[in-house]
């Protein structure tokens, strides 16, 4: 028999009792991990009578032990039966534990927060009325890029060069490239400069849409966070704090810099880093919450053929990079990816 107390910020108490037998079933099991490898002087390991052998573990202890292992038996029980999401390890307080006896506890855990959403649809309508659909692309922006590479050009003379940097650069100023037809031919596969030139103008172009498509998904993000009722469990805001510290880690190691030397470097702790961020990582769960309570609200589902094949290829791709992938981690992964990407079909397409 177990009851439900709601508690603020998602954290739920669940109180019970757990009856004698099931309780009592788990002394064996129990008194067996607690005296393994335990010696008795005048006995052989494993030949001395229970009294004894529980005179030297401690009756308490034995019975936390059980207490434990009952309670782990019957945890997802209870919370199937109280059809909860639990999210993190429970905290655990024994009210009442003697052997033969019904065992008493109290349980606190964060459950994954209910989310009232507003009127999503209205509000990526609103704001999708105002994206910017037409691109413009001047000269200065072409000559940038052509700049930066006629440099690229003139600076891969420096790798494998003995001479000294300053004689390098010096050389490299005067014997910048012209950029004309040659120069564009020997960049890719361009004919002329203006083929070139016309290139540009696209990844410009195609960069400014990206970001723009970018800017509107975050203004609507944010629109939606901001109505929406909720109440965030403090675990998740630290779950995500931790996830962008490790993000953070792994992009520096790539660069080749030890973590301890950069994070010295910028003289901040690790807890310093994800003090900053809190309210990045607030408002991350929060735009984790809203889209995942959409693809409820709009009953959004990734069939096991199409994740499966996203799974392939994305194992191919770091395969052929050398990098080993945990296919369990990344299809876990990969399917919020998608419901996602089906969710900003939706809202997109509101006018």
């Amino acid at each position: 028999m177990t009851e439900i107390k709601k508690l603020p910020d998602s954290e739920v108490e669940i109180t019970g009792e757990i009856a004698p037998e099931i309780f009592m079933s788990f002394k064996e099991d129990a008194f067996k991990e607690l005296s393994k490898g335990l010696k008795i002087d005048g006995f052989r390991e494993g030949r001395a009578p229970e009294s004894i052998l529980i005179s030297k573990i401690g009756q308490h202890v034995l019975l936390e032990r059980m207490a434990i292992m009952a309670l782990e038996n019957t945890y997802q029980e209870i919370i199937k039966e109280h059809n909860l999401d639990p999210i993190g390890r429970p905290e655990l307080t024994i009210t009442k534990m003697a052997e033969n006896n019904p065992l008493g506890f109290k349980l606190k855990t964060a459950v994954m927060p209910e989310v009232v959403l507003p009127d999503y649809k209205s509000i990526a309508g609103k704001i999708n009325s105002l994206k910017k659909d037409k691109f413009e692309v001047d000269e200065k922006e072409v000559n940038e890029v052509l700049e930066n590479l006629r440099k690229a050009r003139a600076g891969q003379k420096e790798k494998g060069s003995d001479e000294p940097e300053d004689k390098i650069k010096d050389d490299n100023q005067n014997a910048l490239p012209e950029i004309n037809d040659d120069f564009a031919k020997s960049v890719g596969k361009f004919n002329n400069l203006e083929e070139l030139k016309s290139a540009i103008k696209e990844n410009i172009v195609f960069d400014k849409k990206n970001k723009e498509k970018e800017r509107i998904r975050v203004e609507i993000l944010d629109k939606i966070a901001e109505k929406m009722e909720t109440e965030i469990p403090c675990i998740m805001t630290q779950s995500e704090q931790d996830k962008m510290l490790a993000d953070m880690r792994s992009q520096i190691v790539n660069m080749g810099m030890k973590w301890e030397d950069y994070i010295k470097h910028i003289n901040k702790t690790e807890d310093d880093l994800k003090k900053d961020w809190e309210a990045d990582a607030l408002k991350r769960v929060k735009y984790g919450l809203a889209l995942n309570k959409i693809a409820d609200e709009e009953k959004i589902e990734v069939k096991e053929e199409e994740l499966s094949d996203e799974v392939e290829k994305t194992v191919i791709h770091y395969e052929n990079h050398g990098h080993k992938v945990d296919k369990n981690q990344l299809k876990n992964y990969l399917y919020g990816i998608l419901r996602n990407n089906k969710v900003w079909k939706i809202l997109e397409e509101e006018k």
